[in-house]
Formats: structure tokens, sequence, C-alpha cells
């Protein structure tokens, strides 16, 4: 019921009730009542008649008693309406109130140097929280054009040093040279350094922090996402998967890191000192700002958190926000409906789920060998994530290894609520 409608539903049901006799005032010649002395009438239109004997006149006292229990229950009613749907929608504290605002930058076009790498540190300022009740904290940031230079360098190389194999040996050092390599053994060094880069510890990896101030060690900082995650800008020269619209990454973070009296310092880095340059580092997506200082780039960082706000960025704002859900009675149900239980795998497959829930933003496919009696089984993500319906993960047969495998579909929705598929055994064969 609109608040409109509440307010008109009390007015008319307090002035409808019996006017008490002390109120009525005297009929007139003409009709009209008037006020006895000294009393003021609830309406100026009311035609009072004589009471009747046979009506029992209520003491002014018992009208008072009626009149303070409806409006409790018209009172009670209003704070149940104002206390919000079981399912309200997370709060959002950002730069700009829309999170679809962030559109610049990180999908195409001009990329405005807005990269996040190992010394390109992002801080933004936001306000402090509302008050309100909330279950979950969740910082959040929108990227896009990862480029994954080393992974696909590590790629051509292996399936061109596959190539070389089959050609005879005196054939392969003339072909390496036509490939960009001093020799055949080259391409097996090259390999074996890209592989080492990307065995590192902070390879790809995109941190966040929070704090009342701008210090963040590590209790205030966290794993955001992975280089490979993230939608892959466009080449003009390759063919490329993964290519795709910037996207919103988020990670829990406690609640109590949420300041509700105070400003609130966001900032994003990375600690891989690979991603150096707009040319080979993720975007950070921005929306149209003002003049208004609160953004800064540190970009002597040296893959740490940012320490310094001297430099300061205006007009554009950093897509950087804070999630807070509510407590909410959403669900996520997901159902694998394309492959039976103990199927056999020689190719790629495409393993689709019907995902049911409302908000759903993102759906995902889950991997585990574990034959563990005690039914704990360890799972991990394989192949991208599907952002919206049909929500289809394709498996490569080629990057498991034979045997005996299990798998799961998980769904998440806005709430980051998840849900998972019923696991389903799969023989793998190549």
């Amino acid at each position: 019921m609109a608040a409109g409608s509440k307010q008109s539903w009390r007015h008319n049901h307090i002035l409808s009730l019996p006017v008490p006799i002390e109120n009525r005032g005297v009929a007139t010649r003409r009709g009209h009542c008037e006020p006895r002395r000294g009393v003021v009438p609830m309406n100026r239109d009311f035609v009072a008649s004589a009471p009747r004997k046979d009506i029992a006149i209520w003491p002014q006292s018992s009208w008072l008693v009626i009149w303070l229990v409806t409006l409790l229950l018209v009172s009670g009613f209003d704070a149940k309406a104002q206390a919000g749907s079981p399912n309200q929608y997370p709060v959002i504290i950002a730069e700009v109130d829309n999170l679809n605002d962030f559109g610049l930058f990180a999908t195409s076009g001009w990329d405005g140097n807005w990269y996040i790498g190992y010394n390109h540190a992002w801080v933004t300022r936001l306000p402090k929280a509302p008050k309100g009740s909330y279950v979950k904290a969740y910082l959040g940031a929108k990227m896009g054009r990862a480029k994954n230079i080393m992974r696909r360098q590590l790629e051509r190389a292996r399936n061109h040093l596959e190539r070389l194999k089959n050609l005879p040996e005196e054939q392969r050092d003339l072909s390496a040279k036509e490939g960009g390599y001093e020799s055949f053994m080259e391409i097996s060094e090259r390999i074996d350094e890209l592989e080492k880069k990307l065995s590192s510890p902070h390879s790809g990896k995109i941190y966040i922090g929070i704090n009342s101030s701008p210090n963040w060690d590590e209790s205030h900082s966290f794993f955001l996402v992975s280089e490979e995650d993230i939608p892959l800008e466009g080449d003009p020269e390759e063919a490329l998967e993964g290519v795709g619209e910037a996207k919103w990454f988020w990670v829990e973070v406690p609640l109590s890191l949420i300041s509700f009296d105070k400003e609130n310092y966001v900032a994003i880095w990375s600690p891989d000192e690979n991603l150096n340059s707009a040319q080979v580092s993720p975007i950070l997506a921005s929306a149209w700002g003002s003049s208004r200082v609160n953004t800064w780039l540190d970009e002597n960082s040296e893959g740490k958190p940012p320490s310094s706000l001297s430099r300061s960025v205006t007009i554009f704002e950093p897509a950087l926000a804070i999630k807070l859900v509510p407590p909410n009675e959403k669900r996520v149900s997901v159902e694998i409906i394309d492959i039976g239980d103990g199927e056999e795998i020689r190719e790629k497959r495409v393993v689709s789920a019907s995902v049911s829930g409302g908000d759903i933003v993102k759906a995902w496919l889950e991997i585990s060998r574990d034959k563990s009696s005690s039914g704990v089984q360890e799972w991990v993500r394989t192949g991208r994530f599907a952002f919206g319906a049909p929500y289809s993960i394709t498996i490569d047969p080629e990057k498991l290894e034979d045997g005996i495998h299990y798998l799961r579909v998980g769904a998440e929705d806005f709430w980051s609520n998840v849900g998972y598929s019923r696991p389903i055994k799969v023989l793998v064969k190549k």
C-alpha cells in the first residue's frame, strides 16, 4: 500500500469514529451544528441530532482509548511496511549511483591509461556506509581488456614446438627462425621461461583493500580476481576466445571493516611486475565525474598497496564499490540438463545448466577427482564464467587427466547467494 493511501486510510478511519456527545454541539434552526461554548467541533459539516435515550453514551475516556488503539495499529502497519521486504536490494556505495554508468575505458576505445598494475595503484574515497541491517559485505571493481600476454605467448610457443617436432631435424632450426626464434632449442627455453613466470604466486593477481584511512595492511587487503578471468581485449590480427564487455568482480570482506561513521578508502593494485603498462595490463572501468578530488593514482607502489595520495585524479570516477547485503530469503537452484551420470567424454563438450532464482549474475563449472569416502570433495573451477543465459560452459578433455571426474555447476545472484547442482560423474577418455 502506498504511503499516501496509508495516510488517507488513517485519516478516514479516525475521523469516522462516532463523536462523543460532549463534542456534538447544538442544532440550530438552519439545521447546522453550532459548537457548545468552549468546545471545538471535529467537523463543521457534521449535523447533530438529539441523542436517543435507547442508545448508550460512552464516556469520553472510552473514545480516547479507541482512538489510541487505532493509532497504534496504524503505526504498527507503517513500521512493518517501512522495514522493507525480506528481499531488499543490496546497498551499493560508489562514486556514481548507477553501477551500469561505469562504461568508460574498460571495454573498447580509448583506455585513458587506466590500467591496474605493479606501479599503477588506484585509490578512491567513498562515503560512510548508511546504517542498516546487513549480513555480508563485499568489495568490487569493474575491469576488462585483459591481455594475458604471457599465456598467449606460451600457447603459441607450445603449438610451434609441437609442429616442429614432426619435421626432420635439419629443417627444425630453419622453421624456428621463420617463427621468430634463433633456433629450435630456443623455443624450449622460451617455454621454460614463460612457465616459470606464470608459476609465480603473484602472476596476474589483482588485489583490493578497504580502510577508514588510506592505509591497507594484510588484514585490510584481499585477492579479488586473476587476470585470466577478466574479459580479454580483442586483437585485430588474432582470433581470441574470451573477448567481451568489462565485468564486475566482487570479494567478500569482514563486515567489521566497513566504516559507518567515517569515509571508506578503497584501493586496487597488482603485485605482478609484468603488468606494467596499458599494453599488457587489464583496464579499470570509469564513469564521468566532477572536479572534486576523491581519487588518487600511486605510480610508485611497486606491487604493494598504495602509500601516496600525491597525484589526484578528477573528471573520471573509478569503478570501485562497496556492496552491503541485507538479510534476504533469496535462493539459487542449479541443475545440469545435458550430461548424464556416468557419461563418457572424449572431445570438447558443452555443459549446460538450468538456473532458477532472481538477478543471477554468473555461473561456472567446477571439477573434482576426489574419491574420498567422507563425501568432502575438493572442487576446482574450470573454463570461463558464463555471465548470462544460456549458462553453458565448455569442458575440454585435453586439459584433464584420463579417468573419472566429478562435475558440478555453480551460480550466484546479486545478493551473492550461491547455489550448486548435484554432482555428476563422468569418464574422460582422450
